[in-house]
């Protein structure tokens, strides 16, 4: 019986430690929230697809680190990101500025899908023309022909 109770007592502590874990989107109580927003619009330099909010990786800490010093030292979101896009260059933005390779990568599917979509039309095109072509070429005794075939006493179920 009191082993009984020590299992319900020790699954009852083990569901309180889980439910009192803070949620993941809630930013540590170490740095301000505006060190977050301005850390997710920077990648993580070494993970892949996180921001250097998401990320716990040592130069995710770092930054975030740097990130809330250069507010205290009174500088703009916008100064903050220059100094990192001149340490890493445009990579380091989730959102690179759409010119020189950026901009490739901006209007490739633009130019993807105009392509496509030219080549398609011109395949319909010649379908289209191959059609009326072949039509154009029955002549009207083969018409009758057919047409009186398909009229024949035979032909009828």
């Amino acid at each position: 019986m009191r082993r009984r109770k020590a299992g319900w007592v020790g699954w009852l502590l083990l569901l309180a430690l889980a439910l009192a874990q803070p949620s993941p989107n809630t930013p540590p109580p170490d740095f301000s929230p505006e060190v977050f927003e301005i850390a997710r619009e920077l990648r993580c330099p070494v993970c892949q697809g996180e921001s250097a909010a998401e990320s716990n990786a040592g130069i995710a800490v770092e930054m975030r680190r740097i990130i809330a010093e250069q507010l205290a030292q009174g500088k703009s979101r916008a100064e903050i990101r220059e100094f990192f896009v001149q340490r890493y260059g445009d990579w380091i933005l989730y959102e690179p500025p759409a010119r020189g390779l950026t901009l490739w990568v901006w209007l490739s599917p633009l130019v993807g899908l105009s392509l496509l979509g030219f080549g398609l039309w011109r395949y319909l095109a010649g379908v289209r023309a191959r059609a009326q072509l072949t039509a154009s070429d029955v002549s009207e005794e083969e018409i009758a022909r057919l047409e009186a075939e398909l009229q024949s006493p035979e032909r009828q179920p």
